[in-house]
């Protein structure tokens, strides 16, 4: 596990040290945004890839990797890769196609319709998803970035984001989770201080993880 959190640091800041010597600043596209938590409990990570294709704008790929271990566990089944497809029919307002994997689901087709608002200090995002298939889930999905300039490089950063994941049969709880940051960011890093609330489960067994938050934009 101690390995895993090392790796990734490295990965983390090689990849931005590359980016930025070989890209050219202007890009439209989003970046993809990494972003690690090592804390008291053990270690998170989240990937998040948002693009557009050239020659056809308005049709784009996204995709979201979660992953949370704690530490010293040699196993951890706490992970999620959404893929999708998606298509941009209003300002803001995409259409999604693709697939959620989980290793307690395994792998299943989905659709999702998405919302975005962002502006230089405000950013929200809403995302409610369902799975095509047997005993299939449905998901709501938020996230609230508050960003407001301090001078020219830095910003005072600060995020909410939660999901809420429940069976569509019963309505049983399935999985939820509540992320917390708040610190600052200087250029495409950000950092501070960070908390995962997590539940799993009808019952939902609770796990919480306080720590240091670290994140980077990456163009490419």
């Amino acid at each position: 596990m101690d390995r895993i959190f090392l790796i990734n640091v490295l990965f983390l800041f090689s990849f931005k040290i590359f980016a930025q010597e070989n890209v050219v600043r202007e890009v439209k596209n989003p970046p993809v945004v990494f972003e690690i938590l090592p804390g008291t409990s053990g270690y998170a990570a989240q990937m998040t890839v948002n693009k557009t294709f050239r020659d056809f704008p308005k049709f784009g790929f996204f995709s979201v990797t979660n992953f949370s271990s704690k530490w010293r566990e040699t196993y951890s089944r706490d992970m999620m890769n959404q893929i999708h497809l998606t298509y941009q029919f209003a300002k803001g307002l995409k259409i999604l196609a693709g697939t959620h994997y989980t290793p307690n689901s395994g792998l299943r087709p989905n659709t999702a319709v998405s919302y975005t608002y962002s502006s230089r200090t405000l950013m929200f995002s809403l995302m409610p998803r369902i799975d095509l298939s047997k005993n299939s889930n449905w998901e709501g999905f938020a996230m609230l970035e508050y960003k407001p300039q301090l001078n020219q490089h830095w910003n005072i950063y600060t995020r909410v984001q939660g999901l809420y994941c429940a069976t569509v049969k019963n309505g049983d709880h399935a999985r939820s989770y509540l992320m917390l940051r708040a610190g600052l960011s200087y250029k495409d890093f950000r950092f501070g201080l960070g908390v995962n609330w997590d539940a799993y489960g009808p019952e939902k067994t609770s796990k919480e993880n306080y720590g240091i938050f670290i994140a980077s934009n990456v163009f490419n």
